[in-house]
Formats: structure tokens, sequence, C-alpha cells
């Protein structure tokens, strides 16, 4: 072979060496490009459902400052902020709106033929999911916190009781966790019979002390001796309005709150916590009268929890936070006071 052609070949090799690396070149860069106009379009889509997110905040905290006669709770409608007082009915009495005007039956000792009873009726609440803003959607649910019992004061009673509901039977187990609770909360170093202080919980990996104050969190459950995932989470396929069970456990979380809450709400407590709180046969007038009329007595919550979210049309892209909100009460002013917020909830 001549070395004119030697040549002429070695040259080409090159050539198309030279055009497999632009190609590669060409490609990688067409893919950062790519990543890199995802990665924008991801942030400034977090950034606008984050902001969403905060319109649905101040919504709900716009409702939670709102007057109302009483706060309940129903699968059906959600929250509910009853109406207030407004206005005078035929008698001379205040009436409030979205009341019903019902004679009270003659047979009624003592009663007047004209005597009117009010009953107020249950609002419809505001929509509250799939609200249009801009090019996205603001989705936003409230509960509140009074209706869970604050684990900070609760008796060994309560606690063995909540223990109960979530299917552990009377023996040692129970009294373990119920033990090892009141001494992570008390402020000394010294253990009930069945309980846990700082000795045992440095002899674990990774060590770590009692807390030997009130609970900040519901989650440090999870460092006290006994407490499970299971037992603090309860059943996946938990159902609130069945009464409670190894199969059917609310779990301590849906129990309990470390909010310093005055009061306890029954117009907003799951059946779990009802049955705690109450004989059974008052659980029983309680449900009946939520599924009556939406409300059992004029309970009024004090702290309520929102959970807000934002999202696009099309896109996997949304953005989540919760806070717990106190409405302090003044005279005739209303303020909030934020308890706990959580700017990137991650849903568990």
């Amino acid at each position: 072979m001549r070395p004119g052609n030697n040549e002429s070949g070695i040259a080409l090799i090159l050539v198309l060496w030279v055009m497999v690396l632009l190609i590669a070149l060409g490609t990688e860069f067409a893919l950062s490009m790519k990543t890199e106009v995802n990665t924008t379009r991801n942030f400034k889509e977090d950034v606008e459902t984050y902001y969403l997110a905060k319109a649905g905040m101040n919504l709900a905290q716009a409702e939670i400052l709102s007057d109302a006669q009483f706060h309940s709770r129903t699968e059906e409608k959600g929250f509910i902020f009853g109406p207030v007082a407004s206005g005078t009915n035929e008698a001379g009495n205040i009436a409030p709106p979205n009341t019903v005007q019902t004679l009270q039956p003659s047979g009624v000792p003592g009663a007047k033929p004209d005597q009117q009873e009010l009953e107020l009726e249950a609002p419809e609440p505001p929509p509250r999911t799939e609200l249009p803003l801009g090019k996205g959607f603001i989705h936003y649910t409230i509960r509140d916190e009074n209706g869970k019992i604050n684990i900070n004061t609760a008796s060994r009673d309560v606690l063995i009781k909540a223990l109960a509901a979530n299917g552990l039977p009377l023996g040692s187990d129970r009294d373990t966790i119920v033990d090892s609770i009141l001494d992570w909360i008390d402020k000394d170093d010294r253990h009930r019979v069945n309980g846990a202080e700082s000795d045992y919980y440095e002899g674990l990996s990774p060590a770590y002390s009692a807390k030997n104050g009130p609970l900040d969190s519901l989650e440090e459950l999870l460092k006290v001796r006994g407490v499970t995932p299971e037992i603090f989470y309860g059943s996946e396929e938990y159902q609130s309005q069945e009464s409670s069970d190894a199969e059917n456990a609310p779990g301590l979380a849906r129990i309990f709150t470390t909010q310093g809450v005055s009061q306890f709400n029954p117009n907003t407590a799951e059946r779990a916590v009802l049955e705690i709180m109450y004989p059974e046969n008052q659980v029983d007038e309680i449900l009946e009268k939520k599924e009556e009329r939406g409300w059992y007595n004029q309970s009024k919550s004090t702290h309520f929890k929102i959970e807000a979210t934002g999202t696009f049309e099309h896109s996997p892209t949304q953005h989540t936070i919760v806070a717990i909100i106190e409405k302090q009460q003044t005279g005739d002013k209303a303020s909030l006071l934020t308890r706990y917020w959580n700017d990137n909830f991650i849903r568990r």
C-alpha cells in the first residue's frame, strides 16, 4: 500500500473520532441544559406553591379570627365555626343566623304553648380545596388541638386508657410504657417500678438522657421506653368513627397534644378520645348530637392546627406548610399567636 493511502486513512479515523467527541460533548451539553431548565422550573414552581400555601394559611387564620358561638368538626363538613348570635326573634330573644326555630311540645311540664326553642344549625363551611389563584390552587384544612388531651398533664389513668384504646392489654408492657412516659416528663431521676430514667437510655445506642421535663414535640414519645412507631402512629386504615382496638388503633398521636390547651372540646374530639374522657352513655349522646345537628355543645377551641398546600395543575410540584395557631381573646379583640410552624412539611 502506498504512503499516501495510509495518511488518508489516518486522517479519516481522526475526523471520525473528532465527530464522536463533538457529538458526545453536544449530547452532554443538551442534557446538562435540560437538567438546568428542569431545576430552574422546579425551583420557580416550588416558590410559587410556597406562596400559594401561605395564602391558604392566611385564609385559615381569617376564619379562626372570626367570631363563633361554637367550634365543631364532622366527617362531612370538616371544621365548623358555629354562627354568632345576631338580630331578634318575635319573642325579643337574640336569634342567631342559620337557626331553626321549633315550637317546644306543649306536653313538656312548665312549657308555654308559644314558647320557642332556638336550635343552632351548623353552617356550611367555606370551600377549602382547589381554590384557584393565578396559575395554581390552594388547599387547606383546619383541625384543633382542644379535641385532644394534653400529655404533659395527663394522669396515669388517662395514659392507661389511651394504651388500652390501642389494643395493649393489662400487663407489664402497658405498665412499662405508662411509667416510662411519666418518668420522662417528671423532673427527678427516680424511676417508677416499671419506668425508665437516664440510666436506662444512656445504655442504648445511640445513648441519650431522659427529658425530665414537659414534651415540646409529641414525636419525643418515640424516644420513650416501650413506645414503638405502631403504638405512636396507630393503624394505617384507622376509622375514627369506629370503636378503637388493636385492629383499629388510633395511635398516641391522635389522642394527645403537647399544646397547653386549657379546655377540652368534645365537638371536635374523635371517638377514641371521647371514650377516654367520658362514660360510654355520654359518648353515644355526643356522637348522636353531632350526627343530628353537627355539634354537641357550645364549646370553643383555642389552639388550631392548619395544613395548607399549594399546587399546580398538571404538575407534581407542591408545597405544604403546617402550623399551630393559638387564638387569644381579650374582651372584644382577638389575636393569633404562632405556637408551631413548619415551612416545608413532608407527609409521613
